[in-house]
């Protein structure tokens, strides 16, 4: 190695050494400036199912809660209608229940050609404090 391919290496290996620890220390800046928090305290987990045989919507939406925390569960599904880009409701359904889990399965007759899709609403208490999840199915034209 010359003595200028050393001197070039010396100074490659010094910038890298300052460049380093100066990333590091942005990303440990970034990190404590947005706390991470859990996703779902109360509830442990939702669903959505939804399809459309022979016309008639086929709604499934459930919400389990946390079965240590959870004292009362609530579900609310929602199936719409797609008029141009606004969603209509058409029908509405809650459960509700003293427990860890609550669940709404119907079905509703609907017009072929339209499209639809079902919002589901998931509200899990503990005591007076809650959690709220929203979720949506895929759209399916009848």
């Amino acid at each position: 190695m010359t003595k200028n391919m050393r001197k070039a290496v010396t100074i490659f290996c010094l910038l890298t050494m300052m460049i380093v620890p100066c990333q590091a220390v942005f990303a440990s800046e970034a990190n404590t400036e947005y706390a991470v928090s859990p996703r779902m305290i109360y509830i442990s987990d939702y669903s959505v199912t939804f399809g459309i045989p022979n016309c008639v919507a086929d709604v499934d939406v459930e919400v389990n809660g946390d079965v240590l925390k959870a004292t009362k569960s609530k579900v609310i599904a929602e199936l719409q209608v797609k008029n141009g880009s606004s969603w209509i409701p058409v029908a509405i359904w809650t459960a509700e229940d003293d427990d860890y889990d609550a669940r709404v399965h119907e079905t509703h007759d609907v017009v072929k050609g339209h499209t639809y899709r079902v919002k589901g609403t998931f509200m899990v208490w503990e005591g007076s404090a809650y959690e709220t999840e929203y979720d949506y199915s895929d759209e399916i034209t009848a």
